[in-house]
């Protein structure tokens, strides 16, 4: 029988990967509720009216599909937009600040490769009402605590601000198709690309110039300094001003060092309209995740209001920890137990009922198949009845491969042979 292959760019997670995915949603999940977000789930398909309000090109390219009238549906994107939804209409009497949070699954149709997925796990969160510095502290405080939280030791934020930079292409009067094509440029980091589209300006040499000095300007609080040179106007220079309070307030947090400025940072999304950032690790030829403010979005949606937020590529960021060590979770006490469907159900039931994860095999099973079924499944222990209420007990290392036919097979310790109380006490110690 032929089998279908899964569509270009996803991915079935099997038992393994799926437990350390979990972990790191948890981890992330304690972090926002510490912060006072609260979990929205919103709905995988979308009206097309709905992104076409938000006004973004890019969703032009989703996927979409009819529904029993005739009306088109969108797989969402990206998970900014059906939360400006959701507040605009389902929140429209709520009083600001909202703070509000997500797990979920976006799509797009994209060329996949390592990092780069049609459809991608995410967890973000959006703070809606307030447009002060400090709330872009707080986002960009949560954002790091999550990953560190999930083990991720190794990365950087870079940091710019879109509106310093639009500020400065209107007061150089580009525009229109000019100034797209540069935008287009900065989001692929395509400095060739670039170099020519400056280059073919209708501007100003000094203007020109200043372009590419903006775009150039990356490192530490250096830059904050340096930049106040290429200021040019009180657009600018507020802009400037926001941004060194941001990191002000985010060193308060302890967070200074993760910062790395780059103010020619420009994110593939049109609604951006102050900071923006993205999460770099190691040498991870792709961001983490990445966020910033979008003060005009909710407006579009008939609710004016100021925002700021992010999101975490899941799938990216359980790459990145597992080339770091792994992921650390918590492990709980796991046996596979012979006879655990029968006759051993009420012993399987005692450990379950003591906080013992058991995995039953069947009675007259072949030890070295129940190793490495053990080994499968990610047991810690194999019990294997000895006879009466006794059992002998297997030690397995972590994640071991069978090895047919051998004692204590997959790698597995040889233990002692127990009465049952004394299995059960071994077992939740």
């Amino acid at each position: 029988m032929k089998i279908t292959p899964i569509p270009p760019g996803t991915k079935d997670v099997l038992p393994a990967e799926a437990a350390e995915l979990r972990h790191l949603r948890q981890s992330i999940r304690d972090v926002f509720d510490s912060f006072g977000y609260g979990e929205v789930i919103t709905p995988t398909l979308e009206t097309e009216a709905a992104l076409e309000t938000a006004g973004e090109k890019r969703f032009r390219n989703s996927f979409r599909l009819f529904d029993e009238r005739g009306e088109v549906l969108v797989l969402r994107p990206e998970m900014t937009t059906p939360i400006a939804r959701v507040v605009a209409t389902r929140m429209a009497d709520r009083e600001p600040p909202i703070r509000l949070c997500y797990f979920a699954g976006a799509f797009s149709p994209i060329s996949p490769q390592r990092g780069r997925q049609s459809e991608f796990r995410q967890a973000g969160l959006e703070l809606i009402g307030l447009g002060e510095p400090a709330v872009d502290a707080e986002v960009l405080a949560v954002l790091c605590r999550a990953l560190d939280a999930c083990g991720l030791v190794d990365y950087s934020v870079g940091l710019g601000e879109a509106s310093f930079f639009r500020a400065l292409l209107e007061s150089a009067g580009v525009s229109g198709e000019s100034r797209d094509e540069i935008f287009a440029a900065l989001v692929e980091r395509d400095m060739v690309r670039l170099s020519a589209a400056v280059a073919s300006l209708d501007a100003a040499a000094d203007d020109k110039t200043a372009i590419m000095d903006v775009i150039a300007l990356r490192g530490g609080s250096e830059v904050l300094r340096r930049a106040q040179d290429l200021v040019r106007g009180p657009r600018m220079e507020a802009a400037l001003k926001r941004l060194a309070r941001t990191y002000y307030l985010v060193s308060r947090y302890g967070l200074a060092d993760r910062i790395l400025f780059d103010l020619g940072m420009f994110r593939n999304f049109d609604y951006y309209t102050g900071i923006v950032f993205e999460v770099y690790s190691g040498d991870l030829g792709f961001p983490i995740g990445g966020g910033g403010r979008y003060d005009g979005l909710l407006a579009r949606f008939g609710r004016p209001a100021p925002a700021v937020g992010f999101a975490i590529g899941l799938d990216r960021l359980h790459i990145a920890v597992t080339g770091q060590g792994g992921v650390r979770a918590a492990v709980r006490p796991s046996v596979a137990l012979i006879g655990g469907l029968e006759p051993e159900l009420d012993l399987a039931n005692q450990l379950r009922d003591s906080g013992v994860a058991v995995y039953a095999l069947p009675a007259g099973i072949d030890e070295a198949a129940a190793l490495a079924l053990a080994a499968d499944a990610g047991s810690m222990w194999l019990a294997v009845p000895a006879g009466g209420s006794d059992f002998r007990l297997i030690r397995l290392p972590a994640r071991a491969q069978a090895e047919p036919g051998t004692p204590g097979g997959a790698g597995g310790r040889l233990g002692p042979v127990l009465k049952r109380e004394d299995l059960v006490r071994e077992l939740t110690a």
